[in-house]
């Protein structure tokens, strides 16, 4: 049975963010994922080895849940030298006629990007047949093109704090977009647009997604505004029936943007660049919802209720916060602005210190010049003016002052680095789940910081503290052959297109 306290626990152990940070990774993880969250009786077929099959079963994205209906073409090395599409045409038909799914959805590999396969026209071949196939196409040979972390870096630096702009940059080579992609391209069908719907991209909503998406959808019914289809969590009748939607609320822009290319169906962006952020970020969510479904007055009074009595409910437990006095720690010098407004004006905890750890390896791998780093820091002293002026800022600060720090703290929060124990205050990890977008989410958040603070102690006798971890380089241990695996990932991964 499902729980969510192994979608938690698996989430922590191996946070899909270290994987896109460091993996040196095909698509293949995010594709499965994707086809795997689609309901009813589908079948993919994976056309790579047959290692591949068996490996993605448990994807990066599917910790929780194995995805079995997963087949391979089982490529050998002829078919690697001489070409695979007899044997991913054989393959389709089998699983056709052995599972008689509602659609078998065909998953590229590295493999195949070597061969070129043209995926899209087997696809069409097999359809000729009465064979119902979706064939997702390869952008790029890996995952991800690892530009696009320090293009979205350099666009960060240049937008304004209250997070007013809006930010849109392309992510190619994601196996989980390519699907979506695909989905939209092949599967999806012209409809008759139903007013006042939304369809929800389901994916990367933290360890307590599914209970906040029903939890957005209960007020936007509230509000007379239906949820048409959650993409790609939805049967393939359900997703086909997508474009009859009069708005996507999505994680992921491309297969949006295509969407509306096809279909005329609008979107909105949910990461928001700390658009979002806290109680009143939820209720210019929904705000900004109504205004693209042209029914801002009709929502405007539900939304100001729902706002004020989330506050009320809070009180007790924010009085309790306000009284607190903590250090901040951020390792990713662009979410620190966002960071900082979420701990001290949303959940109106006093913060004396924030200590921004900027890292000699993230300034070569992000390539931050001098220009970039000090815009980014602006922003941070921009967001310390707005939400918290009495803060001190420390960049890269030492263990010493770190001691100093901690030492007039309750807690430290923003950071689970645990190489920060026994520092003189007690260390609160912050989870996934303190950023969402419904209004009961926001005060569960509220209350599990609390209980956090209040049953936070030190762990200075921690086996952890006693084993060389490389501090700067949280948390890789410090040895021989963990320093030049580093080194080699880096020059062959993320300088391969560097500038």
């Amino acid at each position: 049975m499902y729980s969510i306290f192994y979608d938690d626990l698996a989430s922590r152990l191996y946070p899909s963010s270290i994987l896109h940070a460091y993996g040196v990774n095909g698509k293949i993880s995010g594709s499965v994922g994707a086809i795997g969250e689609i309901g009813g009786n589908v079948v993919a077929v994976l056309h790579a080895p047959v290692g591949c099959g068996y490996h993605y079963r448990y994807s990066a994205r599917r910790r929780h849940q194995p995805f079995y209906p997963l087949l391979s073409t089982n490529l050998t090395e002829q078919e690697i030298i001489f070409g695979g599409e007899e044997k991913l045409l054989k393959t389709v038909r089998e699983a056709w006629k052995r599972y008689e799914p509602e659609m078998v959805f065909i998953i590229p590999s590295p493999v195949s990007d070597i061969l070129n396969e043209d995926i899209r026209s087997a696809a069409a071949k097999l359809r000729r047949e009465g064979i119902k196939v979706t064939a997702i196409q390869s952008e790029l040979f890996s995952h991800r093109d690892k530009n696009y972390s320090r293009n979205r870096l350099k666009e960060i630096a240049k937008q304004k704090i209250t997070g007013d702009t809006r930010l849109e940059i392309e992510l190619k080579g994601c196996g989980f977009t390519e699907a979506l992609y695909a989905i939209v391209e092949q599967v999806m069908k012209p409809q008759e647009i139903i007013s006042r719907s939304v369809n929800i991209e389901t994916v990367g909503w933290g360890s307590e997604g599914r209970l906040v998406l029903r939890e957005m959808e209960a007020f936007l019914n509230t509000c007379g505004v239906t949820v048409n289809t959650w993409i790609p969590s939805a049967g393939v009748a359900a997703l086909e029936h997508a474009p009859a939607a009069q708005l996507n609320l999505v994680k992921r822009i491309r297969w949006a943007r295509r969407m509306k290319e096809r279909f005329g169906t609008d979107y909105m962006q949910l990461n928001g660049n700390g658009r979002y952020t806290g109680l009143d970020g939820i209720a210019l969510f929904y705000r900004d919802i109504a205004e693209k479904l042209c029914i801002l007055p009709e929502m405007e009074e539900k939304i100001e209720k729902k706002t004020e009595e989330t506050r009320m409910l809070a009180k007790e437990s924010l009085a309790y916060l306000g009284s607190k006095h903590c250090v901040l720690v951020c390792r990713g010098i662009s979410d620190a602005p966002f960071t900082l407004k979420l701990f001290a004006k949303e959940f109106g905890v006093g913060i004396g210190a924030l200590c921004v750890i900027l890292t000699e390896e993230q300034r070569r791998s992000l390539n931050i010049t001098k220009d970039i780093e000090e815009q980014l820091v602006e922003r941070i002293r921009e967001a310390a003016k707005l939400y918290a002026p009495q803060v001190r800022i420390l960049f890269n600060p030492d263990r010493e002052q770190l001691q100093n720090c901690f030492a007039q703290a309750d807690a430290v929060l923003g950071t689970g680095d645990f190489t920060l124990e026994g520092c003189g205050a007690p260390l609160i990890p912050i989870g996934t789940e303190m950023t969402s977008l419904s209004f009961e989410s926001w005060h569960r958040n509220i209350k599990r910081l609390e209980r956090r603070i209040r049953n936070a102690g030190r762990k200075d006798a921690l086996l952890l503290n006693r084993m060389p971890f490389q501090e700067q380089r949280y948390a890789d241990y410090d040895s021989v052959s963990a320093r030049a695996a580093r080194e080699m990932w880096q020059r062959m991964w993320l300088e391969k297109k560097g500038e």
